[in-house]
């Protein structure tokens, strides 16, 4: 039995689990508050074939500011993981890690749209996610830290991140962030992010770094390479047999701006169709404010023989970023199924609801990719096992 386990917080789809458990780690549960996340998580089992727990429950402290708050109850289910894990094995004394990634849409650049006072709390309670776990890390004191987040979590206008260091460093974690762009960890996309790792120096002194590439991946796999296998579909379509393989419905007008798309390149073909002009009034408006074109990866398909763009979370629309398919005879937007094969997850991962791409993209879009988590929980578990 291993001796390195894990607790996988805000886990989501459970990507990051899923990375940490090849990783060779133990991952006792994953903690989110969203129940509509939790069958898709429990697919994920360890080495002795048992499921991390799926901890359902909100992290803030009860209070008048989050009357929802459950960190106490969190923290009883963490203590009683650790003491259970610990008389099943015989173990001691146990390396904990925390894997904390926040909900990333407080640090995404993309966000400049007014938003709604309710979204706006929303999104400053998000903002406290990540410092909200300092309490969690006082209390438990783990072996180390694991963080991933979008690029923009170094730049945040309130320098979270660094008030983030600064209080780990008041309870002696040694803590470093970068921007690494995951295509040099072998997935197969264009897609920035932070990593941050933290060492509990009461218990570490080793040296340690954030690598911003695996020396062992020479070129990324392209999207052909990785989803060119699956069966054609036609947008609106679902197959019969392959789970998450379907794709969103698209009308007649969409149809012929996505029928003469040319892979890998922008949308300036849409003023010049065999259908006439099918440019967007809104694109019109935005270009004669600008003096530019903007948005021009919208209606666009991507490269089959290049890296995809960042899966996010609306990649299965042709509407919301170079999201069509390579295949000119494939008329559509990314299946869900596809979008997780680019985010490095098993080809039999099932998403929850199946019928719900909203929320499957939601989860897709949302996720560590496994493979990034895989690399990252490895060099850990060497460091803190040596």
């Amino acid at each position: 039995m291993t001796r390195t386990v894990a607790i996988d917080f805000f886990c989501g789809a459970g990507g990051m689990t899923n990375g940490l458990i090849k990783a060779g780690i133990h991952v006792l549960a994953g903690v989110d508050n969203e129940p509509l996340c939790e069958k898709t998580y429990r697919q994920n089992r360890n080495a002795d074939g048992s499921g991390p727990e799926y901890i359902c429950k909100n992290v803030f402290h009860k209070s008048s500011y989050a009357p929802d708050g459950q960190r106490k109850e969190i923290v009883a289910d963490i203590e009683r993981l650790i003491r259970d894990y610990k008389r099943r094995t015989g173990l001691n004394r146990l390396n904990l890690i925390f894997a904390i990634c926040a909900p990333c849409q407080p640090f995404t650049k993309i966000t400049k749209i007014k938003m709604s006072k309710g979204r706006q709390f929303k999104r400053t309670n998000d903002r406290n996610l990540l410092l909200t776990t300092i309490k969690f890390i006082s209390k438990f004191r783990p072996d180390a830290i694991l963080c991933e987040n979008v690029e923009g979590l170094v730049n945040a206008q309130d320098s979270l991140l660094g008030t983030f260091k600064r209080r780990l460093k008041r309870i002696e974690y040694d803590f470093e962030a970068k921007i690494i762009n995951a295509s040099k960890f072998g997935i197969p996309q264009n897609r920035k992010r932070t990593i941050g790792i933290a060492v509990n120096r009461s218990r570490h002194d080793f040296e340690f770094t954030v690598d911003e590439a695996n020396s062992r991946i020479k070129e990324p796999p392209t999207v052909e390479s990785v989803i060119g296998f699956l069966p054609a579909i036609a947008a609106g379509e679902v197959h019969p047999s392959i789970r998450n393989h379907r794709a969103r419905d698209l009308n007649s007008l969409n149809l012929k701006r996505i029928s003469c798309a040319v892979p890998g390149e922008s949308n300036a073909y849409l003023s010049n169709t065999p259908y006439g002009d099918l440019s967007l009034d809104c694109h019109r408006r935005l270009t004669k404010k600008a003096g530019a074109a903007s948005f021009t990866d919208t209606y666009t398909r991507m490269r089959g023989d290049e890296l995809a763009p960042t899966i996010t979370t609306k990649s299965m629309s042709i509407t919301n970023g170079r999201f069509g398919h390579y295949d000119l005879k494939q008329n559509r937007g990314l299946s869900p199924r596809e979008a997780a094969l680019l985010q490095t997850f098993p080809r039999g991962y099932v998403f929850h609801p199946e019928d719900n791409l909203e929320f499957t993209a939601l989860l897709i879009g949302n996720a560590v990719p496994p493979r990034l988590a895989k690399y990252f929980g490895r060099y850990i578990r060497s460091r803190i096992e040596a």
